[in-house]
Formats: structure tokens, C-alpha cells, sequence
């Protein structure tokens, strides 16, 4: 009785070891400056494309971005950074020129310099 026990037990650890956790920090994305157009910093994704595009319900060629909530210490042009996002919420948009160009929006739950 006590074998079946424990190889039940072990069945059930590595099971629920080997499903897949998500990551902290999902996406890798470089700084690219301050737009001209909104005066918010854009950032250029790298990886997890596909997330990306399902999170900010939004699909363009070159992965670029507004980053709204960029940390001011990752505010450095060419910086790579990992970070976690979410879709912006339209009371979070604020006005934009219109004279430079345009990009979709995120919102930046959590970033940091890539290791």
C-alpha cells in the first residue's frame, strides 16, 4: 500500500514540475528614444511576437511600440530590456501631435535590463 502511495505521489510531483510556467518576464525589447510624436519612450520587441500581438490586439511590421510606463531608469536609447505588459486602456492614452510618426500603444507592467 505504501509503494502505491508514493509512486502516486511522485506521478503527481513530476507532473505538475514539468507543465510550463510562465515566464516573469516574457518579452525582450530594445529602447529606441523618445517619439516625437507623443513624447513617450518606444521600444522595439524582439521576442514573443506572436504574445505580443495577442496582448496589444494589434499587429505592425516592425514590432515598435509607445511604451507607456517605461521606468525612468530604462529610459536609455539602445538599451535591451525584459519586461511584462499588458494592452493599454484608452483612460491611459494621452494626446499626440500627429507630426511624427505613430505607433500602437503598451502599457509596461514590469521591465528591467536584460541579464
Amino acid at each position: 500500500m505504501k509503494s502505491i502511495i508514493l509512486i502516486s505521489f511522485m506521478t503527481i510531483m513530476v507532473i505538475l514540475n514539468s507543465c510550463e510556467k510562465k515566464a516573469e518576464y516574457p518579452f525582450e525589447a530594445e529602447v529606441l528614444g523618445r517619439n516625437s510624436d507623443c513624447g513617450l519612450y518606444a521600444i522595439k520587441f524582439k521576442t514573443n511576437l506572436q504574445m505580443l500581438h495577442d496582448i496589444a490586439d494589434s499587429y505592425i511590421l516592425d514590432e515598435t511600440y509607445i511604451a507607456k510606463n517605461l521606468p525612468e531608469n530604462l529610459q536609455v536609447d539602445g538599451l535591451i530590456i525584459v519586461l511584462n505588459i499588458r494592452k493599454i486602456q484608452n483612460s491611459e492614452l494621452t494626446a499626440c501631435t500627429d507630426r511624427g510618426p505613430t505607433f500602437p500603444w503598451i502599457y509596461i507592467l514590469n521591465a528591467k535590463i536584460k541579464d
